[in-house]
């Protein structure tokens, strides 16, 4: 019975909550997940404990549904990959710099409490990852099949697309080069596409860096 009246509630005042959910992302990002306790997480969130436990059980329940709504958020990218009303080069830049953006502050500690401490959470991010190769293997195929790209193996390809996601969550890689992110972005589109157009038109590229 109280189950379903937390339920209930979640559902009335789910923006309220999707911000609190929001929020608490930095704080994991930078204290990870197993050390902080709720009366910490509370603190921050400037609410009381006796809040947070009206709409979550439990501390696991928080922190799933805080990478739930990132995961969401990151859903878009299919969306920019397929829309469209955008040139088809312009939706792979939008899409792919979207998601380096969404990346920006995921820490290891994070990610490492993630994996070894909340299988669930972790398999929905290794869900997320397979799904979104799926995602840039289909635009890739569309593209040589459209005469756009030249052809090559979309596997490998789409599998280079996630090893860089994964470098960018990487602050020992960023900080070991010497790179920010938004640099290591445009180095990353421009040898791509250098690569694989069939017409190189060199001009689409300053367009970009310059905004």
């Amino acid at each position: 019975m109280g189950r379903k009246s937390i339920e209930k509630e979640r559902k009335v005042l789910r923006k309220k909550q999707q911000k609190w959910l929001a929020k608490s992302l930095p704080f994991f990002y930078k204290n990870g997940i197993t050390n902080p306790t709720m009366n910490e997480i509370a603190e921050y969130l400037g609410l009381s404990k006796a809040t947070i436990y009206n709409y979550y059980e439990s501390k696991d329940e928080l922190v799933y549904d805080s990478l739930w709504t990132k995961l969401k958020e990151m859903d878009k990218f299919k969306e920019m990959l397929f829309d469209e009303r955008l040139d088809y080069i312009e939706r792979y830049f939008e899409g792919v710099k979207f998601v380096t953006r969404s990346l920006v502050g995921m820490t290891e500690i994070y990610l490492d409490d993630l994996k070894n401490h909340y299988p669930k959470c972790w398999e929905s991010i290794e869900l997320y990852k397979e799904k979104s190769v799926e995602n840039l293997k289909l635009y890739y195929q569309n593209g040589i099949d459209r005469g756009i790209f030249r052809k090559f193996n979309v596997d490998v390809m789409a599998s280079y697309d996630l090893a860089f996601f994964d470098m960018m969550i990487n602050p020992e890689f960023l900080l070991k080069n010497n790179v920010r992110i938004q640099t290591a972005f445009y180095e990353y589109f421009n040898m791509k596409f250098n690569g694989i157009l069939v017409e190189r038109n060199l001009s689409y590229f300053p367009k970009h860096q310059s905004n």
